[in-house]
């Protein structure tokens, strides 16, 4: 019933936000007048998806606190971002942020690059929505296929309503609902531990489960838990998912100004601490739970947080709960839906053609519903690709596998984008499209190598770097097609 409750609320937000603001510019971009702290909750909510509300815990609940350290490297990306790119993309007033490609390079690689963003951004959605879907399985009884799609089609209904202006709103409201059950969850773990909270923090320093820091070694090639290599891979992850992966930028794109979107990307960076070490808290109350209390269990990988819920909670804070891990899956699915639709949109479509604002508002939310059957497509596919993955030997936690989606294109259009930045007259229209493409394979290989060869043999905290170089180097080196305009456009920018 909570639930339910909690799944109406949701859909009648989002049909309010949208009432009076059907025009295009507010289901593209929220009118550009969005509040900075209301994008700065929203960034939160979008960042805290349903793989932190599952996968996070299940981290600590199998080992320690090392997934903290990415938190580092994200906050020196989002602080490069926030000074730099930000500001830049509002003063070039761009809709979608691949128009900039199109501005420094030429209009293929624009289409190039928005298609790398959706293919991207339905593969790591994708598993988002896989991973909330193993935790309705677990409490309703359903099959996972049907979670996924009922999960996929709550998300699907309200953002095609209310474009970007429905889902900001709806994840203030879904921001708090998920760290209420955080909260709840980590009361009852505590309650449950005999000894409470003192008894729990002394068996994690006793069994070595609060280690935050890996300095020995500081850089690994095999260990994604070195710090050093965490940091790195936190960067540049945070480089490629907040600088050109559409569903992050699009939210900042809405602010009143980039001084505005900089602070909440900031904002979000700063807050990513203390919330994600209540999420490892919980695991690591779960884990201790299991050790002192009698008759614990012993769940399958990711599913630590819905088994503790159904066997300890009462229903009404059991309701809170999974009404929590409901809001983590949307916030992050409708974000997805909505940058996706829009990105086709005005990448592919409307946005290039000269049509009018009605037919763009109605070719958006059209999009909006090929998107939504796209992620559940891609979430059924990314559930038997994890299936394979975790057995490998060294695979990677639930947490890693929905990271490590994230890099299959995103190593590419980083690369691409850096040339954009920084050197755009080194690159060309041919050049950057050939690097999307070098830099697209660089990161499939790299993330099914595991699966491939039976064992990691290069951390997931790698392939962005990796696949980046690549990209950008290939962006530079390639030959400018005979008459290819990107040059003079860069001088004359």
């Amino acid at each position: 019933m909570v639930v339910v409750a909690y799944a109406f609320a949701v859909l009648a937000l989002g049909r309010r936000a949208a009432r009076g603001h059907e025009s295009a510019e507010h289901l593209l971009l929220g009118g550009r007048a969005i509040p900075g702290w209301a994008v700065l909750g929203s960034m939160v909510a979008t960042e805290l998806s349903a793989a932190t509300f599952l996968g996070v815990p299940d981290a600590a609940y199998r080992g320690g606190w090392a997934y903290l350290e990415l938190a580092f490297g994200a906050l020196l990306g989002k602080l490069v971002i926030s000074v730099v790119v930000v500001p830049l993309y509002h003063r070039l007033r761009l809709v979608s942020v691949y128009q900039l490609l199109a501005e420094r390079f030429g209009p293929r690689s624009q289409r190039t690059a928005a298609g790398c963003f959706i293919a991207g951004r339905l593969l790591a959605s994708g598993v988002r929505l896989f991973i909330a879907a193993l935790a309705f399985s677990a409490a309703t009884g359903l099959s996972l296929s049907a979670s996924i799609v009922a999960c996929g089609l709550i998300a699907g209904l309200y953002t095609r309503a209310g474009g970007i202006r429905s889902v900001i709103w709806t994840d203030l409201l879904q921001a708090g609902v998920f760290l209420a059950g955080a909260a709840a969850l980590l009361f009852a773990a505590t309650a449950a531990v005999p000894g409470g909270m003192d008894a729990l923090l002394s068996w994690g320093a006793d069994n070595d489960r609060l280690r935050i820091f890996h300095l020995e070694p500081l850089f690994s090639i095999h260990d994604g838990q070195a710090f050093g290599t965490a940091v790195v891979g936190g960067f540049f992850l945070t480089l490629a998912t907040h600088g050109t992966d559409f569903d992050m930028v699009q939210r900042l794109l809405t602010a009143r100004s980039g001084r505005a979107g900089g602070g909440a990307l900031f904002g979000s960076a700063l807050l990513n601490f203390p919330i994600t070490a209540l999420f490892l808290l919980v695991g690591t109350a779960i884990a201790a739970w299991q050790a002192l209390a009698p008759g614990a269990f012993d769940p399958e990988a990711g599913r630590a947080v819905p088994a503790f819920a159904l066997q300890v909670l009462p229903a009404g804070l059991r309701g809170l709960v999974f009404a929590g891990l409901l809001a983590a899956a949307m916030s992050s699915l409708d974000s997805a839906i909505c940058a996706i639709a829009t990105s086709w949109t005005v990448d592919f479509g409307a946005g290039s053609d000269g049509s009018g604002d009605d037919d763009l508002a109605r070719r958006t939310r059209q999009a909006s519903v090929v998107a939504t059957i796209g992620l559940v497509v891609a979430a059924l596919a990314m559930a038997a690709v994890h299936a394979r993955v975790a057995t490998a030997e060294g695979g990677p936690s639930l947490v890693e596998f929905a990271l490590s989606a994230m890099t299959i294109l995103y190593g590419g259009l980083l690369g691409v984008f850096g040339v954009a930045l920084v050197a755009p007259r080194a690159g060309s229209d041919r050049g950057a499209t050939v690097g999307l493409a070098i830099g697209a394979a660089a990161g499939l290989v790299l993330f099914l190598h595991p699966v491939v060869a039976g064992e990691t043999r290069l951390a997931w905290t790698w392939w962005v770097p990796l696949s980046a170089s690549l990209a950008a180097l290939a962006t530079v080196l390639t030959p400018a097609a005979a008459r290819d305009p990107s040059r003079a456009r860069a001088r004359m920018g």
